[in-house]
């Protein structure tokens, strides 16, 4: 229990910067590269839809070529921004952690970039998870 915890405090120091600047921290290309040959991008770019926000488009590559595509979007609100994962049947949203305390109740989305390095999780909404990790890349 206190390493879960320490790992919220560490999580929410690290993203105190991230409420509305989030957008322009993650903005571009990102890439994660594994062992096996395969990579997994996420590509955050203006979203021609919602002015001011960005669509994150997250597709991960095995031998055969594109085997899974996720699409999210980060839109800021005032002092906050959200984070919502667009489905099939409609969006999961969380709000962007910045710093402040809270509950996680409902869930909670960190998002670190620090320096050539992106990732981002959900934490309170079911078992924690890393929606992303990877490295700056350039965009083609």
């Amino acid at each position: 229990m206190r390493a879960f915890v320490a790992l919220v405090l560490v999580a929410a120091c690290a993203t105190t910067a991230a409420g509305a600047g989030a957008a322009e921290r993650v903005r571009g290309c990102w890439i994660e590269r594994d062992e096996a040959g395969g990579a997994v991008t996420m590509r955050w770019l203006p979203d021609q839809t919602r002015p001011g926000a960005l669509r994150g488009d997250k597709l991960g590559y095995g031998a055969g070529g594109a085997v899974h595509n996720e699409t999210y979007r980060l839109e800021p609100h005032g002092e906050t921004s959200s984070l919502c994962q667009v489905l099939a049947e409609g969006e999961r949203c969380w709000v962007v952690a910045s710093g402040e305390g809270g509950s996680l109740e409902g869930g909670r989305a960190f998002i670190d970039v620090h320096q050539e390095r992106l990732r981002i999780s959900v934490i309170g909404d079911g078992p924690d998870r890393i929606v992303y990790e990877g490295n700056r890349d350039g965009c083609d």
